[in-house]
């Protein structure tokens, strides 16, 4: 119709936006009126306003300056049969149906795991995670809360991005690392390289979490809305894990894998398990990843090692790669951090969700 219209002849079309469940643009037909649009646009949703609307309509006066004219409609008045509110329609005419005030959808969270009553829950504005927990009838006796993982929507999507920038830039060092090893001739690059694509495999199908580490056994020790609890958005979910006996260990050692946790075993021992490290490990940079998502890497002085960490049901130890010891990639220590973390994530949603 925009194709066949000329400035003789303009294009009959009209518009309804707003809260309509059809939203868009519309033949103008003979006698057509406010409530015909409406009709041809789905008809009100239940956000919609339903007492006033508003009608823009476009004049044009002997082909010169276009005029803007507001009217306001009276819904309700044309929801009861009154045809002097229900206005006919004419060419560019468009109406635009209101929002209630304070009008939101219903959002929602859900809770899988060891608590009494998994599922999802309708939360209010405002409302917190420790009181859908009671809403859900608290946790079971088998529940590790220690382990608990919170993800959110939002996040999930920041560290997608980030995942793919680094990719972005990991691809983009591999590169100048080729070109610096033929120019000059070094024997180390093939192997920068593979350790790179390698890397950037990885990365590349790594899946974002979106975690947020909390804690769970503060926040439910403590009133709703203490400065522990966490305001719950649309989309949050928690995943709360059966009772952990193990510890895993991944990164540069011989044998990633996990083991029966055992009181009297400290970090080195665990990893003297796994096959102790290889040629490629950072030993000075050996890092726990506590159940609940936080890092403890062991620094806290000068007679403090990091075999002195004490070791706990459900926690990771990472031997990560020593990147030093490869020619110089900015991100290769942000990349292998964030593949590790990603790992435990996923490892725990795994074990957690049949």
């Amino acid at each position: 119709m925009r194709l066949q219209s000329n400035l003789g002849q303009p294009t009959e079309i009209v518009h309804v936006d707003g809260r309509v469940k059809v939203p868009g643009d519309y033949p103008l037909e003979t006698g057509m009126r406010v409530s015909d649009l409406i009709r041809a646009g789905g008809s009100l949703d239940p956000a919609a306003y339903g007492v006033h609307a508003e009608l823009s309509r476009y004049t044009v006066e002997n082909g010169g300056q276009r005029d803007t004219r507001v009217i306001s409609i009276d819904l309700a008045a044309i929801r009861r049969g009154d045809q002097s509110a229900d206005i006919p329609l004419q060419a560019f005419d468009r109406l635009s149906i209101k929002q209630v005030s304070g009008w939101t959808e219903q959002d929602q969270v859900n809770l899988k795991g060891e608590v009494r009553f998994p599922g999802a829950y309708t939360i209010q504005p405002g409302e917190t995670l420790h009181s859908v927990v009671d809403r859900a009838g608290g946790l079971t006796a088998f529940a590790f809360v220690e382990g608990s993982l919170f993800t959110r929507q939002e996040l999930k999507v920041r560290e997608q991005e980030q995942l793919d920038r680094l990719a972005s830039r990991l691809r983009t060092e591999i590169a100048e690392v080729a070109l610096m090893g033929v120019r000059a001739q070094q024997g180390s690059a093939p192997s920068a390289i593979s350790v790179g694509e390698t890397l950037l495999h990885q990365l590349t199908d790594a899946k974002a979490v979106g975690r947020l580490v909390i804690d769970l056994k503060a926040v439910l020790r403590n009133p709703p809305g203490s400065s522990d609890d966490v305001i719950l958005r649309n989309g949050d979910e928690l995943i709360v894990p059966k009772k952990r006996q193990e510890v895993m260990v991944l990164g540069e050692v011989q044998d990633p894998t996990s083991h029966l946790y055992k009181r009297r075993m400290t970090r080195d021992d665990y990893i003297e398990q796994s096959g102790g490290p290889t040629r490629q490990a950072d030993r000075k940079r050996i890092y726990v990843v506590r159940a609940d998502g936080s890092v403890d890497s062991g620094s806290r002085g000068w007679f403090h090692g990091g075999d002195s960490v004490d070791i706990r049901p459900g926690d990771a130890i990472v031997v990560p790669l020593d990147t030093e010891r490869l020619p110089a990639l900015t991100v290769w220590s942000a990349v292998t951090q964030i593949l590790y973390n990603l790992a435990i994530a996923t490892a725990e949603v795994h074990a957690t969700i049949p």
